[in-house]
């Protein structure tokens, strides 16, 4: 999952250029609908970073039982947690149809993921199997959309 917005980064601004260049061809909504993917796995990546945030929160909140919940979040709270809270409320906004077809919101959420994401640091074979992981989601994502003909590429073959 770490792999995703480092992915994210990578894709998504050469396929703004290629929907915005190639308009009204294949290439375009090919290209729409691999963003419109690439949205989808980053939400998927947001509800992974809620699933370890609540962890995060249970462990804390186990450290300091006699604490009553507003001095618990007091002294939690700061700037790297405020970061974390949008890079995982920005994503969401992809349920949103009208916002997950943008191109323009993709590249915004892209621009904020710039500065706090890094290149995983995984060895080769880690990087092979991430990899791997990454296409099988992708992969499953793109059937799902193309099946109930949410993807820009079924306008064109119908």
């Amino acid at each position: 999952m770490q792999l995703i917005p480092f992915l994210y980064l990578l894709f998504v601004p050469f396929l703004v250029i290629i929907s915005v260049v190639y308009a009204n061809t294949i290439k375009s909504a090919y290209s729409k609908s691999i963003l419109q993917i690439m949205n989808i796995l980053l939400f998927i990546y947001a509800l992974y970073q809620i699933r370890l945030l609540v962890g995060v929160i249970q462990f804390l909140r186990s450290l300091n039982s006699g604490q009553s919940i507003n001095e618990f979040w007091l002294n939690y709270i700061d700037q790297s947690v405020v970061r974390t809270l949008i890079s995982i409320l920005l994503p969401l906004c992809f349920v949103i149809p009208f916002l997950r077809k943008s191109l323009w919101f993709s590249l915004g959420v892209m621009v904020y993921y710039l500065d706090g994401t890094a290149l995983p640091n995984f060895d080769m074979i880690e990087w092979v199997i991430k990899f791997a992981h990454f296409l099988s989601w992708f992969s499953l994502v793109y059937a799902l959309f193309w099946l109930k003909k949410w993807l820009p590429v079924n306008q064109i073959q119908s």
